[in-house]
């Protein structure tokens, strides 16, 4: 009878599998990786809703099976170690996702926070001034945690979930904060408007 280390890779089963891999077998890996990519990209797309993340997260998974593949001990199936492997860089891919998202926090009334200003156009430069020292001071104007909260959301990009974290507070307070400051902002940009007019 053939032993395991003559046998053709797609024969094995995926312990034998893994330990080939375990010793950098790149046909074992390919094997491995022909059995299991279509339901493992399956099993990312329902849960990532984004074809090309998908794919991009499967590779990731196949690349961790050949990197760490000394990590599996057969104490589980070798189906129940590679989708585990696939949940955690599931969560990875959205926590990634969900930090490059911009959290959309103002008003669209206040989009010339985002302008810049060009430093040929003397007019446009002292205007551009002008607005972002009117929004700085509505800014200075909200309490500290709205401020605090409206910072981290401008300056730094988060979302809610990632602002709640780094302030220790519950997503909900983050939310209420936001709408109150976005009143606060909007208000204070409405009558600035009136008294221009």
């Amino acid at each position: 009878m053939e032993s395991n280390a003559a046998s053709p890779p797609g024969q094995l089963d995926d312990t034998a599998l893994i330990e080939r891999v375990k010793a950098q077998d790149t046909r074992a890996h390919r094997a491995l990786f022909d059995r299991y990519y279509a339901r493992v990209l399956s099993f990312l797309q329902r849960r990532l809703r984004d074809r090309e993340l998908a794919e991009e997260t499967a590779a990731d998974v196949f690349f961790e099976i050949w990197r760490n593949a000394k990590s599996f001990r057969g104490a589980s199936l070798a189906s129940t170690w590679i989708f585990g492997i696939a949940h955690f860089k599931c969560l990875e891919a959205d926590r990634h996702r969900r930090r490059m998202k911009r959290s959309q926090v103002l008003p669209a009334n206040v989009e010339f926070l985002h302008r810049v200003r060009d430093p040929r156009d003397l007019a446009s430069d002292l205007g551009a001034r002008a607005e972002l020292r009117q929004v700085q001071g509505l800014l200075a104007r909200l309490p500290a945690e709205q401020r605090a909260t409206v910072e981290l959301a401008l300056l730094e990009g988060l979302g809610y979930d990632e602002i709640a974290a780094r302030l220790g507070v519950p997503e909900g307070t983050i939310k209420a904060r936001v709408a109150r400051a976005r009143a606060r902002l909007r208000s204070g940009i409405g009558l600035a408007a009136e008294e221009d007019a």
